[in-house]
């Protein structure tokens, strides 16, 4: 019994070394050339979204279709066809709307057209729900 035990241990203990939980793991494809993703962006989630692309810096706002005590940003850096990003909803104290953050990722559509990825809040980068945008304005 001993061993047993002893080898359920070891075993439990290589999986945690070989990075435990890879759900957050999302890997970039190739780069997109002459990617150019400023402009205006519809988000079915979180409404009009506005992105400069500066390099494989993004930066951005968003006006969710709730009202502007909704509303956030996101900067994000493109690795592939990935943007790996953080987000912040600052909220209302006044209107009881707490303020918010926390990480996603968004892979783009070998056209630079779409956006679809995930978000979450604080670390996490998926616990929020999807995050899908297209291209409104070229």
């Amino acid at each position: 019994m001993k061993l047993r035990t002893l080898i359920f241990a070891a075993l439990c203990c290589q999986l945690a070394a070989c990075g435990g939980d890879q759900r957050n793991a999302v890997v970039a494809g190739p780069p997109i050339a002459g990617l150019n993703l400023n402009g205006l962006w519809y988000c079915t989630e979180f409404g009009d979204m506005r992105l400069t692309q500066q390099g494989n810096l993004v930066t951005g706002s968003y006006e969710d279709p709730r009202g502007p005590d909704h509303n956030g940003t996101l900067r994000g850096n493109i690795e592939g066809d990935l943007i790996h990003m953080v987000w912040i909803k600052p909220g209302n104290p006044l209107a009881a709307i707490m303020s918010q953050q926390g990480k996603g990722w968004l892979r783009i559509s070998q056209d630079g057209h779409k956006l679809d990825g995930m978000w979450g809040y604080g670390d996490q980068t998926d616990d929020g729900g999807p995050w899908h945008a297209e291209k409104s304005q070229f």
